[in-house]
């Protein structure tokens, strides 16, 4: 019997002064008529001091639903949103909290404790516009990238210029940060082109071969930010240096052109 379980645990526990007490009752649907009968019975014998609605992202727009028949069986007080590691899903949450009239508190981006974080507004709003997670990812940048180097990349960011060995030390810093993909959701147009949802190591090998490229040009190659000094000799040339096809290089200037237009949006941050 759940409802016996929550109060037996509950009575237990307060006796061992534990100041915080999670009563954590199984995933349900909104049609499982049964499942919230019990988890009324639950809240109306613990009578709890926060009713937590944690909600998956991938359900999405069906997302108010679920969370109006919640809040119909008990009085949600905040909202949790897990699996929002594929960002776009993110339009649920704003259904969610609609639904229950509740504030979003946390948000899962991942399956362990350091990819479980504080809902801040600003930078979820921005991405789920496409606009990217600037702040975030300034955070990642103090977090991962050497304390000697920072200096030198905070400058090259307020500058907004890009060069191509700017592009290959990030692509360095990008393969030691661990999730790659949650590096990448928080700048916009990154993580929808070079690195789609599912495809992580299909895209880490594909920054392998772009820095193995680059390992083939020359320094005036690597520290210029204008793509139309790459003329037909030297990719012809960078592509036997590197052993890659002729059409490949080209598709790694593309993609320095890209990215160095979402450089210089940065400039001055």
């Amino acid at each position: 019997d759940p409802v016996k379980i929550a109060v037996e645990g509950l009575e237990r526990f307060k006796k061992e002064n534990c100041d915080l007490i999670i009563i954590d009752t199984s995933g349900r649907h909104k049609q499982e008529a049964a499942l919230f009968e019990e988890m009324r019975q639950v809240s109306e014998a613990t009578r709890p001091d926060l009713v937590i609605f944690v909600m998956d992202s991938s359900i999405g727009q069906a997302a108010f639903d679920q969370a109006q028949a919640f809040k119909q069986s008990v009085a949600v007080g905040a909202v949790i949103i897990t699996k929002m590691d594929g960002h776009a899903k993110g339009g649920g949450a704003l259904s969610a909290v609609a639904a229950t009239k509740s504030p979003v508190i946390f948000i899962g981006t991942g399956e362990h404790m350091d990819e479980f974080e504080v809902f801040d507004v600003k930078p979820f709003v921005s991405r789920l516009l496409g606009m990217g997670d600037w702040s975030g990812f300034m955070d990642k940048i103090h977090e991962v990238v050497p304390m000697d180097q920072q200096p030198e990349l905070l400058q090259k960011l307020s500058e907004g210029n890009f060069t191509l060995r700017i592009m290959y030390e990030q692509f360095q810093n990008i393969l030691k940060m661990g999730p790659i993909g949650q590096v990448f959701s928080m700048l916009p147009g990154f993580s929808a082109e070079l690195m789609p949802k599912g495809q992580e190591k299909e895209s880490q090998a594909k920054i392998k071969r772009y820095m193995t490229m680059m390992d083939s040009m020359t320094n005036e190659e690597l520290d210029s930010s204008n793509p139309k000094l790459f003329n037909e000799s030297r990719i012809m040339r960078i592509a036997r240096g590197s052993g890659r096809q002729v059409r490949e290089v080209m598709d790694m200037l593309e993609e320095y052109k890209r990215l160095a237009k979402i450089w210089s949006k940065m400039k001055g941050l």
